[in-house]
C-alpha cells in the first residue's frame, strides 16, 4: 500500500533544504561515513544540449514536483516551495548537490527519452516521473503594485503548509517578505491586492480573503500546483 499523506509531503520538502533537522542529520550521516568516503572527483563538463533534455517537471509525490532548468551555463533544480538549487554533473546523467548532498540520476524509458529521475538523499532512492505542467514563468509578468504597507499588515503572520512547514509573512518598513521553515527570507512584490511574486522564487502567494476582510489561508501556486497554507496566527 503506498499512501503520500501530507507529513509526506513535508518529509519531501525537507529533502532539498536546510532545515535544523535536515542539518542535524545530513551533519551525522556525513560524521558516519568519513572514512569510507574518497575525494570528490572532478566534475565533468555535460553540453547544454545534453543537460537540455532533462528540462522538465518531474513529480516526487502529489502536489510535490522537481523543476529542471538550465540558466545560462548553470543546472539548476527546484522543489515546489523551495529556492533553486545549482548542481554539478558527476556523470552525463547524473547530478550533484554539494550543499544538501543529494544526487539526482536521469533514466530513459523504453521510448530512449528521460522522463524520470531518481532523488537519492540520505540514503533513501525517490523515484519522479516526468510530468507535463505549466510553470509560473509561462505566464506573462505581471506589472507591480505599489500596494499600501497598511493593507499588506492584514497578511502578517503564519501560514501552516504541512506539520513543522511553516511560510512566516513579514514587513520590513516598505518591504514585504516571506521566509518558509528553514529557509531564507525573500521579498514578495505586489501584482494586486492579494497576490504576490516571489523575487528570485519562481512562486506567486495568494491570500484569500474571507467575506468579513479577515484572511484564514494563503495559496502557494507553482510549477502549476496550488498549495494551500492555514493561518496559524
Amino acid at each position: 500500500m503506498c499512501r503520500f499523506p501530507i507529513s509526506y509531503s513535508f518529509i519531501l520538502a525537507v529533502l532539498l533544504v536546510q532545515s535544523p533537522l535536515s542539518l542535524a542529520r545530513q551533519t551525522a550521516a556525513t560524521a558516519a561515513s568519513t572514512s569510507t568516503e574518497q575525494a570528490a572527483p572532478a566534475p565533468i563538463t555535460v553540453p547544454d544540449a545534453v543537460f537540455d533534455s532533462y528540462v522538465g517537471d518531474y513529480q516526487l509525490a502529489p502536489n510535490f514536483v522537481l523543476n529542471v532548468r538550465r540558466e545560462g551555463s548553470r543546472f539548476v533544480i527546484q522543489a515546489t516551495g523551495q529556492p533553486a538549487v545549482e548542481v554539478r554533473a558527476k556523470a552525463q546523467e547524473v547530478f550533484v548537490s554539494d550543499k544538501f548532498g543529494a544526487e539526482i540520476r536521469f533514466e530513459k524509458d523504453s521510448d530512449g527519452k528521460f522522463n524520470k529521475l531518481v532523488l537519492r538523499q540520505g540514503g533513501r532512492e525517490l523515484p519522479a516521473q516526468r510530468v507535463a505542467l505549466k510553470s509560473s514563468s509561462d505566464k506573462p509578468a505581471a506589472k507591480v503594485l505599489a500596494l499600501p504597507a497598511a493593507v499588506f499588515d492584514a497578511y502578517v503572520g503564519q501560514y501552516q503548509l504541512a506539520p513543522n512547514f511553516v511560510i512566516t509573512i513579514s514587513r520590513d518598513g516598505e518591504r514585504f517578505l516571506a521566509q518558509a521553515s528553514g529557509q531564507p527570507q525573500f521579498a514578495l512584490m505586489a501584482v494586486s491586492e492579494t497576490e504576490f511574486d516571489a523575487v528570485g522564487v519562481a512562486a506567486r502567494i495568494q491570500f484569500e480573503k474571507q467575506t468579513d476582510g479577515s484572511v484564514k489561508q494563503l495559496i502557494l501556486h507553482q510549477h502549476g500546483q496550488h498549495l494551500p497554507a492555514l493561518r496559524l496566527r
